[in-house]
């Protein structure tokens, strides 16, 4: 074995037991959130989020095996904020919303799966929307120098807000498909989130009805392309 093959191996090495320390980590915040243990689960995820906040570490998210569990954390993160730091929410922002979309698109849940990765997705749109509004303008203003046509003139006339108001309508819409059983849990997590006035604000947005559901996606995954190429310099 070749000096290069060793050190490849090492760091193989390291970065599955790493994994396996982030894995661990989300399942616990995940038990520590639902049994309401909350100076626990900010301790867990501090520590989630150190594993994060070093050079390199933008492939444990890539690379993470279930986007909806992590996406969820980043949840977390927003709503039971001890730092109030607008550049860090930021981050934990587009990370989700990196999670959430890299999800929906490689779920295999069928439609009961893709329902509850809109909840979740809403979930995260209510606690940090205004934090994912520096990188979609950034974005916007790139995209507009070209011309880039995956982006409604609207979008460019309007701003950040109007593709998060966009957004936020396509995740009230997705999740129907858990169906009316779900109505009592559908209400639970927007309740825990603080979401229930903003979705009811969201659902009547006729003006949002023209924009096609393809389109958005579009501008979804356009939009986490561009944050998973940050993640990969990271």
């Amino acid at each position: 074995m070749g000096i290069f093959d060793f050190f490849k191996k090492t760091n193989s090495k390291a970065n599955d037991s790493q994994m396996s320390k982030v894995i661990a980590l989300v399942s616990n915040c995940q038990k520590l959130e639902s049994s309401g243990r909350i100076p626990e689960l900010q301790n867990a995820l501090f520590e989630l989020y150190s594993h994060f906040n070093k050079p390199g570490s933008g492939r444990l998210i890539i690379d993470y095996p279930n986007k909806l569990d992590l996406g969820l954390c980043f949840a977390f993160l927003l709503k039971y904020d001890w730092e109030h730091n607008p550049g860090v929410r930021e981050v934990w922002a587009e990370d989700g919303f990196y999670c959430f979309m890299e999800y929906l698109d490689h779920q295999s849940g069928g439609r009961q799966g893709q329902a509850q990765g809109f909840l979740l997705f809403f979930a995260l749109l209510c606690v940090g929307r205004d934090s994912l509004k520096p990188k979609f303008q950034d974005i916007l203003n790139k995209a507009q120098i070209v011309g880039n046509p995956v982006f409604h003139p609207d979008d460019y006339k309007l701003g950040a807000q109007n593709i998060i108001d966009q957004i936020s309508l396509l995740c009230t819409s997705g999740m129907r498909d858990l169906g009316q059983e779900a109505i009592p849990v559908v209400a639970k997590v927007l309740e825990k989130f603080g979401g229930l006035a903003y979705f009811e604000q969201t659902i009547h947005r006729t003006d949002l009805m023209k924009y096609a559901p393809k389109s958005i996606i579009d501008k979804e995954r356009f939009i986490a392309r561009v944050i998973e190429s940050v993640l990969n310099d990271f």
